[in-house]
């Protein structure tokens, strides 16, 4: 717990009566490829990653897992749209090795945004954070070559190269795994 609050500190200073206001949250364990959710389910919690890694997917028309986000321990995980709207989700959140994470239901964070304005403030920062990274990813695509791609996450999170398989990576940057390993060939011996 003392985890989350300096994460939440980080991201929006608040009183030590503001921070005692979270409520203790429930430990959840997933195991490796195993889903915290699942498409079609109502995405119910905002959970904090304690320990392991995540990956945030879904199934196109034809049947192809496509990666969609990637988070490690100490960030936060949700499919905001289900999560706001209390709709279905579109996404699966697939455990990629065992884990744990600390789980708020959406009346506990709605009971903190009215109870507290810095709760309120919390919120919409990290509302803002998850709107940048989706603008990104659209922009990715919208803007760079399979190679700029590549090269940019190689530059911003060069971490994943270490903890995800070429299929997930390829996935993620909207390659087939043969082209991947072409591109990646290429650059090596420019």
């Amino acid at each position: 717990m003392e985890r989350l609050k300096a994460v939440i500190n980080g991201i929006s200073p608040m009183s030590r009566e503001d921070i005692d206001l979270l409520p203790p949250g429930i430990v959840v364990s997933v195991k490796k490829k195993c889903d915290l959710l699942e498409q079609g389910n109502v995405c119910k919690n905002i959970s904090f990653v304690t320990k392991g890694f995540f990956r945030m997917f879904y199934v196109d028309m034809e049947g192809n897992e496509i990666n969609n986000r990637f988070t490690e321990a100490d960030n936060f995980i949700v499919d905001f749209q289900s999560f706001l709207t209390q709709r279905p989700s579109r996404y699966y959140w697939q455990a990629m090795q065992d884990s744990e994470v600390l789980t708020f239901t959406f009346n506990d964070v709605q009971k903190l945004y009215a109870t507290s304005p810095a709760w309120g403030t919390f919120g919409r920062l990290v509302a803002e954070q998850v709107y940048l990274q989706l603008n990104e990813r659209v922009e990715m695509f919208q803007f760079m070559s399979p190679q700029q791609r590549y090269e940019y996450l190689l530059s911003t999170r060069p971490e994943l190269f270490n903890q995800i398989s070429q299929f997930h990576l390829s996935s993620y940057l909207g390659v087939k795994p043969e082209s991947l390993s072409r591109l990646r060939k290429r650059l090596l011996y420019r």
